[in-house]
């Protein structure tokens, strides 16, 4: 019988370590990205609140090609205590980049046919400090704003998809691995916040993706028989790339491939909330789930173009869906003034039409916009409201992602507080929940 491995236990802090540390408690380390560059295999991670650069500020740790390794954020400086979403562990850059990201943030590819565990937990990551907008100002309003350059991370407007870059924000791959992923804030995910790749066991647990484009989660098997359990996460306003994308949770479920989703919010996605890339959802379970104003359908079969919403899922699928529903989700009270002037915009896109999938409706879009006060369309640069999203001009701005929660000049950075952290355990027992041990 194979002998346990012994773990080494590094401890990392911005504040209080040296780059020479021990690693220790007392002495840890201070540099993230030169601890993730010189990771060996059997190594656990425990990285104290603070924000954590990378090499040049630019936000992005070198690929990890370890096995057996986990990264677990969310200490107290003194690592007294643990708590991910109130010592938040963020990863990013200092505001002042101004070209696009080159790959993902955290990419693990654990290829090693032994029995391991893959861990990333409790880690704060907002793209938007160094994607890539358009405009310098409202459209419409003849000038410029001060403090906002085209084409860069303070751009005004909607995303630049070009120039953005096509990276996971979180990438992990492991052939025998199970694999954890919980805890996490990935917030303005310029391509998809999470892709999983796996043999072993699965758990994507607690996390909240804010903004995608493509899918919110891509999770597939690709070897041996792995079981997937994706609860209490809460994806939403995942964006198009072209007909079939803008999924919440895109899955291969098959004879050999499980998949339990459950308790997630899944809502304000522009493709499918649950799709599936082939077949009709052999392998799956999905109960107890939240869904809102998914362009093509709570479920979408193979890519296509939509088969239900939640509201029907027990009599228009083969497999087990209970309890499931179709409402307003509580989480855009809970975010309330903080994100009134960005869901306007969101809420006006038209590089998509919204409503164009049979599945949503124009009274659920503006359902949500009273939410925030908002009522009738008040465009910048238009001299008359609009009553609702039907009405809206064809050839007006499209504000496609634009920086949640607002635009922001050089050297800006979000407040998570006021922002991000409202959204955690706003919908109940649904969607992503205050931290527990």
């Amino acid at each position: 019988m194979a002998e346990e491995p012994v773990i080494k236990d590094l401890y990392i802090c911005r504040e209080t370590g040296k780059k020479k540390g021990a690693g220790t408690k007392e002495e840890p380390l201070k540099l993230l990205w030169q601890v993730i560059g010189k990771i060996e295999d059997n190594t656990r991670l425990h990285i104290a609140e603070g924000r954590y650069w990378a090499q040049g500020k630019k936000g992005i740790m070198p690929k990890i090609t370890a096995h057996n390794i986990s990264i677990i954020g969310g200490y107290s400086q003194d690592f007294s205590k643990r708590n991910p979403f109130e010592h938040l562990t963020i990863i990013g850059t200092d505001g002042q980049v101004e070209g696009p990201p080159t790959d993902s943030v955290i990419r693990i590819n654990d290829d090693k046919r032994e029995p391991g565990t893959v861990v990333v937990d409790g880690l704060c990551i907002d793209r938007g400090d160094y994607a890539v907008y358009y405009g310098e100002g409202p459209p419409g309003a003849g000038k410029k704003i001060e403090g906002y350059k085209d084409c860069t991370a303070c751009g005004y407007r909607q995303l630049n998809r070009k120039m953005s870059g096509s990276s996971p924000t979180v990438e992990v791959m492991a052939n025998t691995s199970n694999i954890t992923v919980r805890n996490c804030l990935l917030i303005n995910n310029t391509w998809w916040g999470l892709y999983i790749k796996a043999g072993g066991s699965v758990l994507i647990e607690n996390n909240l993706i804010f903004i995608s484009q493509g899918r919110a989660i891509e999770a597939l098997g690709a070897w041996g028989s792995p079981k997937f359990t994706i609860k209490n996460n809460t994806l939403v306003f995942g964006n198009s790339l072209k007909t079939t994308e803008g999924r919440a949770i895109s899955a291969n479920p098959s004879k050999t491939y499980s998949y339990t989703i459950e308790n997630n919010v899944i809502a304000f996605n522009d493709g499918g909330g649950v799709t599936t890339k082939f077949g009709a959802g052999e392998g799956m379970e999905m109960n107890g789930n939240l869904f809102w104003f998914n362009r093509r359908a709570d479920f979408n079969e193979k890519a296509g173009s939509g088969t239900a919403n939640a509201d029907s899922f027990e009599d228009d699928l083969e497999f087990d869906a209970e309890d499931n529903v179709h409402e307003l989700p509580k989480f855009l009270a809970a975010i309330g003034a903080a994100g009134k002037d960005w869901f306007d915009r969101y809420s006006q896109n038209g590089f998509v039409d919204m409503v164009a999938g049979n599945f949503n409706t124009v009274d659920q879009l503006m359902k949500a916009r009273e939410v925030f006060g908002l009522k009738e369309y008040n465009l910048v640069g238009y001299d008359e409201p609009y009553a609702t999203y039907a009405d809206l001009p064809g050839n007006r701005p499209a504000w496609n992602m634009s920086r949640y929660p607002n635009p922001m000049k050089l050297g800006d950075l979000i407040d998570w507080k006021a922002s991000i952290i409202p959204i955690i355990g706003a919908d109940g027992d649904k969607g992503i929940q205050p931290f527990k041990e």
